[in-house]
């Protein structure tokens, strides 16, 4: 219960600052956000390939040693966060906060439902999000923001395969609630 009146009185405060709106006619955006957010997960893949593919890269008269991880990652983290925005239009909402996205993601989909993912799997149209989704969301923003703002050298493959993994099973996800 504590947790759920935090959301709420952070919701608020949101909706005070005008970070978020509530309006029906936001459900309209839902197809477009899920259309933009494969669009950018497209992009993070074909990245991904030039990055691990030699002859991508000769093809495309790119140095051998070129790698863009650094924008997988944040790519990958876009994609998450439009297809959370198409999450938030199909319940009339609309975000300019990547705080107040994940407040009320947290709210309306694990708080209200409360369904774990293991339930999730076994309804074809469950309304809701797992709280892990809603976590990879969160650490996809903690690893663009690192990606992004970060000097030092490029970063991990590794993390780039993680947050384009993430980025996947989370907008499949969204896609599979949102029908």
């Amino acid at each position: 219960m504590k947790k759920e009146y935090m959301l709420k009185r952070r919701i608020s405060i949101y909706f005070k600052k005008e970070q978020l709106e509530k309006d029906v006619s936001f459900i309209r955006l839902k197809q477009p956000f899920l259309k933009k957010a494969r669009k950018n997960f497209a992009l993070a893949a074909f990245l991904m390939d030039i990055s691990n593919k030699d002859d991508f890269k000769e093809m495309l008269s790119m140095p051998s040693d070129f790698e863009a991880y650094d924008w997988v990652v944040i790519i990958a983290y876009y994609s998450m966060y439009v297809s959370a925005l198409a999450a938030l239009a199909n319940i009339s909402f609309k975000s300019r906060s990547h705080a107040a996205t994940l407040a009320v993601l947290e709210h309306a989909y694990v708080l209200k439902k409360k369904l774990d993912a293991k339930h999730l799997h076994s309804l074809s149209n469950a309304y809701s999000l797992s709280e892990a989704m809603i976590t990879k969301l969160a650490q996809a923003k903690t690893n663009r923001e690192s990606a992004q703002y970060d000097a030092t050298p490029a970063i991990a493959r590794q993390n780039a395969l993680s947050a384009f993994a993430d980025a996947d099973e989370f907008i499949t996800k969204v896609e599979g609630l949102l029908q």
